[in-house]
């Protein structure tokens, strides 16, 4: 018998990133999509997987992203099994 191990993190919304999840609920259902799925990947896997999962550096170390489309990021820090979500639009600042 094989037992599952995945860890799913706890997730946390920052009061931007939830405002961009609800502009994203409104505006493009498609772009939606891609984030839950993000998301989900993030919280069994969170340094690795689709998106093409960055380390930040400078002031946003700690930090990293993956790729909605060419032009919005999904910022987020995974500390143990907490994952919080900063942005789900436009790219990082530095």
């Amino acid at each position: 018998m094989k037992t599952n191990t995945t860890t799913l993190f706890s997730t946390f919304y920052s009061e931007q990133a939830w405002n961009d999840y609800l502009y994203w609920q409104q505006q493009d259902k498609k772009t939606l999509k891609r984030i839950n799925l993000l998301i989900k990947d993030c919280q069994r896997t969170p340094f690795e997987g689709i998106g093409k999962p960055e380390r930040l550096k400078e002031n946003l170390s700690g930090y990293w992203s993956r790729r909605i489309s060419d032009e919005h990021r999904l910022v987020y820090r995974a500390n143990q099994d907490q994952l919080t979500i900063v942005a789900l639009r436009f790219h990082y600042s530095s």
